[in-house]
């Protein structure tokens, strides 16, 4: 049965059309700052890697596609000079003086034709999707997730940079349900398409501190279990939405949250969730 998801089609869309915005006036400061959450690149790079998703989602929406596509050179014509800046970001070598003077612009108009797609599908028609729920609000819960903290990543880069004083707030909800999508899909994809180390029993107790939400997770083997509850676990980790949804993201440290127990478990979580 598909996870019932905790929002609403139009509160997703609307985090599209909140942080886009958002992440196009933190890339206008300094497209080559580096981005220290995403290690490797910079907010060009991040500007790009964004845009390339968005059109490729917005192509599998509108197809009501049933498996994976490929996304055309056609996508990325209305930015002369993307196709080729990208060869050298593949690489790890992009070239910081030539980045295409219409990167951010071409940013907009993917966001655009995204926001534009998913306004156009109802939420549980059938497309299909990496994690296996194949409905339209999977997508749009996916990439309301995907823009919030890619926007969070600029900004931070830019405030790193010295050009921003803070980066702007999450919303609660967002940041609240992300902390359930980490939960109910991230877990399961990092599990499969990583190198994860099996689990020994350890207990992790998540307890949000701005609004209601706590969290038992237990690694046993190669299973994990997650229980909406207040419990003891070997570590317990707290702070608000936010907080969480950015540590379990892997963008800030646990020096930023409230820890009571095993710290030596933080880092053993990014063992048990590799990255992916």
């Amino acid at each position: 049965m598909a996870e019932t998801v905790g929002l609403s089609r139009d509160r997703y869309i609307a985090a599209l059309r909140e942080n886009s915005p958002l992440l196009v006036r933190a890339a206008r400061l300094d497209l080559r700052a580096p981005v220290p959450t995403c290690p490797g690149w910079y907010v060009a790079t991040l500007v790009a890697h964004v845009g390339e998703v968005h059109r490729f989602w917005a192509l599998h929406v509108v197809r009501r596609a049933q498996e994976q596509q490929q996304l055309g050179e056609g996508a990325f014509a209305s930015c002369p000079g993307l196709l080729p800046w990208l060869d050298g970001v593949d690489a790890g070598t992009p070239d910081l003086e030539a980045i295409p003077d219409g990167l951010v612009a071409w940013f907009e108009r993917g966001a655009e034709e995204l926001i534009t797609a998913f306004e156009d599908v109802g939420a549980e028609e059938a497309i299909w999707h990496w994690s296996g729920d194949n409905r339209a609000i999977t997508h749009m819960r996916n990439q309301a997730m995907e823009i919030t903290v890619h926007r969070w990543d600029a900004e931070n880069a830019q405030v790193m940079a010295g050009h921003l004083a803070a980066t702007s707030p999450i919303d609660e909800a967002i940041a609240r349900d992300g902390v359930d999508q980490h939960f109910a899909v991230q877990i399961a994809a990092a599990r499969r398409w990583g190198s994860p180390a099996a689990g020994t029993g350890e207990t992790y107790h998540f307890h949000r501190t701005d609004g209601e939400g706590e969290w038992l997770v237990r690694f046993e083997g190669d299973d994990v279990t997650v229980a909406r509850e207040h419990a003891k676990g070997d570590v317990a980790i707290r702070g608000t939405a936010e907080q969480l949804f950015l540590w379990l993201w892997g963008r800030i440290p646990a020096d930023a949250l409230e820890v009571h127990g095993d710290r030596a478990l933080l880092e053993r979580y990014r063992q048990l969730v590799p990255a992916s």
